[in-house]
C-alpha cells in the first residue's frame, strides 16, 4: 500500500497520498488536555466514521447529535498529514501518521487550547 509507507516514510512531504478515509475507520482513546482555564484532562474515547470527503468524529457517550465534527483532509504548505475541522467558532487541527503496525495516530489541537493524541483501540465499542 503507497500511502502507508508515504505516512511512515514522509509523513508531511508535499504530494504524498492520503489514506482513504476508511483506513482511520473506527474508536479511539483520547488522551490530553481541554482549552477550560485551568485546562481539564480528556481521557476518553471518540468514534471516527468516513463520511463524504472526510471523517465524522463523534464523542463516546455522547448523544446522537453532541460532540459531533467532520474532518475534512487539507493541506497547508509542505504539509499534507493533516485533518481540519470547524463547527462554528470551534476548529480542530489534527496531524495524522501511523505507528509500526500501521495504525494511525493522530495529534490534534484546536483554536480554543485542547491538545490531545488519538490512537485507535481495537475491539472496543462506543456507546450512543
Amino acid at each position: 500500500m503507497r500511502w502507508a509507507a508515504a505516512l511512515l516514510l514522509g509523513a508531511g512531504v508535499a504530494g504524498a497520498e492520503a489514506p482513504p478515509p476508511e483506513y482511520f475507520t473506527g474508536v479511539y482513546e483520547r488522551v490530553g488536555r481541554d482549552g477550560a482555564v485551568p485546562p481539564g484532562l480528556l481521557n476518553d474515547l471518540v468514534r471516527l466514521d468516513p463520511v463524504d470527503g472526510g471523517l465524522l468524529m463523534r464523542v463516546c457517550g455522547a448523544g446522537p447529535s453532541e460532540s459531533l465534527l467532520v474532518l475534512r483532509f487539507d493541506e497547508v504548505g509542505d504539509v499534507s498529514n493533516l485533518l481540519t475541522g470547524r463547527e462554528g467558532p470551534f476548529q480542530l487541527w489534527c496531524l495524522y501518521g501511523n505507528d509500526g503496525d500501521n495504525y494511525p495516530l493522530l495529534t490534534c489541537t484546536s483554536d480554543g487550547g485542547a491538545r490531545f493524541l488519538m490512537w485507535p483501540e481495537p475491539g472496543r465499542d462506543c456507546a450512543p
